[in-house]
């Protein structure tokens, strides 16, 4: 039962990821706030890669202290997410003009730093749910609800606000009230599906105390350094330079299909609702062979596929067909590195380095989360957005070299 109420939590707020980062608001913000594709895609880069540098900054230190207290973690995920849930709401008061570049990107930025916050402490109570037997289904199991779960809400997004010519509540489409409401429809969902998760993890399990009295900076680097690298240290330094080219997926992939191949927002979601059908099934695969094989064989086989579809997606696809069907490889690859990079940091770690073991996982994945972004986005800027992200090939490629030398688990 706990493997199900912790995979609530993935389906809670993957909302967040798919309509907020992904495709509506993002979209939204460059087209209609800003009125440029390209400059807008290039502040909402930006924006991104400035919270993961507060991100990387927090996470460790945030995870420390959760780690001495028997139920820091779940505290911190339920105050999160609580966070995030309220401050998303907001978006309702981005309206279409550029007056509220300012004021849109300060949301996201909040709402997204709270959200990552929760994600540090979700991800370190996968161990507390699983076995090391079954621990790749698990974390599989969790992603794949997550991106199936992510249909209905897209499918609510679309045919009651996006294509009707009235709206639900009859909200103006002159003012893209319609638009603007998704993110509350967002902060419901996410509020309904991650209550029973933090009730559960609350009320029906039992947290061990740390009593441990070393110091917190002491403790945290000697997870990553011991005279040299450890594995956790070598894992974290790949994984450093391959999330940066997924957060600029994620983050900048709806911006760059409306901007170079004319996406509506109606198509972005339909592209959403396939996607993650796709990314359903693959992730469920990986989850299987993850238990099977080592997590490092499948993040290097998926780094691998993710930078064809880079290099195809940039300079060959020329036509919406072609992207989508590109974008459907990116979708079976994408959750499956995710779910692997999980289950290896949480094989790699003991009980009671969850919480700042996970920090260190958000650090990696942030520390130089502004390079992809910053780097897509003032390329972007620059040239063009095809060369933009045709950049994000080069920290998978660097990546996929930095993980042949970390400990096969």
């Amino acid at each position: 039962m706990s493997k199900f109420f912790y995979a609530l939590y993935d389906l809670a707020n993957s909302a967040y990821t798919m309509i907020i980062i992904t495709f509506v608001t993002s979209a939204y913000f460059a087209n209609q706030i800003v009125g440029n594709p390209q400059i807008g895609a290039a502040y909402w880069q930006w924006t991104a890669g400035l919270c993961g540098i507060l991100i990387a900054l927090t996470g460790p230190l945030l995870g420390a202290f959760a780690d001495k207290k028997p139920e820091g973690k779940i505290n911190f995920l339920q105050l999160s997410t609580l966070l995030c849930i309220l401050i998303t709401g907001l978006f309702w008061f981005a309206k279409p003009n550029e007056n509220y570049i300012f004021f849109t990107l300060i949301i996201f930025f909040i709402s997204n730093y709270c959200y990552e916050v929760g994600s540090i402490f979700y991800n370190s109570l996968l161990k507390k749910c699983s076995s090391e037997k079954d621990i790749g289904r698990t974390s599989g199991f969790g992603f794949a609800l997550g991106y199936l779960g992510s249909v209905p809400i897209i499918l609510i997004s679309l045919y009651l606000f996006v294509l009707p010519e009235k709206t639900l509540f009859g909200l103006d489409k002159n003012k893209f009230e319609h638009i603007r409401f998704i993110p509350i429809v967002v902060s419901c969902w996410f509020l309904i599906f991650s209550l029973p998760m933090i009730y559960y993890f609350k009320k029906k399990l039992v947290y061990e105390k740390d009593n441990d009295k070393n110091s917190t900076y002491k403790k945290i680097f000697e997870l990553i350094w011991n005279n040299k690298f450890t594995s956790v240290g070598k894992f974290l330094l790949a994984r450093m330079i391959y999330s940066d080219a997924l957060i600029v997926l994620i983050a900048g992939g709806g911006v760059y299909a409306s901007g170079v191949f004319g996406f509506s927002q109606g198509e972005l979601l339909k592209l959403a609702i396939y996607g993650n059908i796709v990314a359903f099934i693959g992730v469920l695969f990986g989850g299987y062979l993850n238990d099977k094989i080592s997590s490092k064989i499948i993040i290097l086989i998926c780094i691998a596929v993710l930078t064809c579809t880079v290099i195809y997606g940039s300079l060959i696809a020329q036509t919406k067909s072609q992207f989508f069907y590109n974008v459907m490889f990116i979708s079976f690859f994408i959750g499956s590195i995710q779910s692997a990079s999980r289950v290896m940091m949480t094989k790699l770690l003991s009980t009671n380095d969850l919480g700042k073991g996970f920090g260190l996982f958000s650090f990696s994945g942030r520390i130089t989360a502004f390079a992809g972004p910053l780097t897509v986005g003032t390329i972007t800027y620059l040239y063009s957005q095809r060369i933009g992200f045709l950049s994000v090939s080069i920290f998978f490629i660097l990546g996929f070299i930095l993980m042949l030398s970390t400990k096969n688990v």
